[in-house]
């Protein structure tokens, strides 16, 4: 078998960037600026890595590296000047392009700030617990860790079944299955310390994360609710950008009356969510959730009535 040279990473990196930039200025000609191989030269050597670029370089990339190597359809007007590509990008194609080019041209500060805190206690191994846990996953190796509960009791040795590393609700998220429990749970990744990638194999069908977390606003995965809230409509747009990633079913009641309903696994986030619409937002079912957002109503009252 013919040995595989790994390819120089500085390269690689540039030759990635400069082809999702081409392929995200062709996705469209509604800009004013009408994007083609022309400008595209222009607009790419903006770009520090991607400077002295001319009308030449651009037309062969895209014959290159677009046409021929990724077979994308790219329309051309007439004399090769006005590029974009010829059919749209759909589904979880550009779902997953998106992903990668939002790395080179959009800043996550929730990110940086979660990433930093993680290094910052393990500056000698983080790099490695992620590879380590990355790779147990694929190899479907069983994991023996420390963790410091929510109570903040230690827990020691504990055997953990790693499935997923998950950026969510403002912290870094080991997902998998405690050995012993038959559901997947998520472990705050800066409270794992020691550890280590035993020699054990789990045989779990390692679930996609979407569906272990799909009915959790924040990161708690518990009992599934179906509920019903009631609203007004004056705080639809700042409801439905809380509860989108639940994909909740509309309702329009009346003139200034809406209903949403969904599903959800993290009760106690969702009522703290809700907590800030006061009035203007009531939860309708399930009646253990109407019955759990009165109790925090009240509990909270408790500490000003004696003021």
């Amino acid at each position: 078998m013919k040995n595989q040279e790994f390819p120089n990473p500085r390269t690689e990196y540039g030759v990635i960037k400069r082809y999702l930039h081409v392929l995200a200025l062709l996705q469209s000609d509604s800009d004013p600026r009408h994007w083609n191989a022309r400008t595209l030269a222009d607009t790419l050597s903006l770009d520090e890595e991607d400077g002295d670029l001319n009308d030449k370089n651009v037309r062969d990339y895209i014959q290159k590296y677009l046409e021929k190597q990724l077979e994308i359809s790219v329309d051309r007007e007439k004399g090769g000047r006005d590029t974009r590509l010829a059919e749209d990008l759909k589904g979880d194609l550009l779902h997953r392009i998106a992903m990668l080019y939002s790395n080179f041209v959009t800043v996550d500060s929730s990110r940086e700030i979660i990433l930093k805190t993680f290094l910052k206690k393990h500056p000698y191994d983080g790099l490695w617990v992620l590879a380590a846990l990355y790779f147990a996953s694929k190899e479907q190796k069983q994991v023996k860790l420390d963790y410091i509960a929510n109570s903040g009791y230690q827990i020691t040795g504990a055997l953990f079944n790693p499935y997923h590393v998950v950026f969510r609700n403002n912290n870094l998220y080991l997902v998998g299955r405690v050995k012993g429990k038959n559901s997947p749970w998520p472990l705050i990744l800066n409270r794992v310390s020691n550890l280590q990638v035993t020699g054990e194999t789990f045989d779990d069908e390692i679930p996609p994360v979407d569906q272990v977390m799909g009915g959790s606003l924040g990161a708690f995965i518990g009992e599934k609710y179906e509920v019903k809230i009631r609203y007004k409509k004056r705080v639809h747009v700042q409801l439905e950008q809380v509860l989108s990633i639940l994909e909740p079913q509309f309702e329009e009641l009346d003139e200034h009356t809406c209903q949403f309903t969904f599903s959800v696994s993290d009760d106690l986030y969702l009522c703290k969510q809700l907590f800030m619409y006061g009035k203007d937002v009531e939860i309708v079912e399930p009646t253990e959730l109407r019955e759990q957002m009165v109790h925090m109503l009240r509990e909270g009252l408790s500490v000003y009535e004696n003021m």
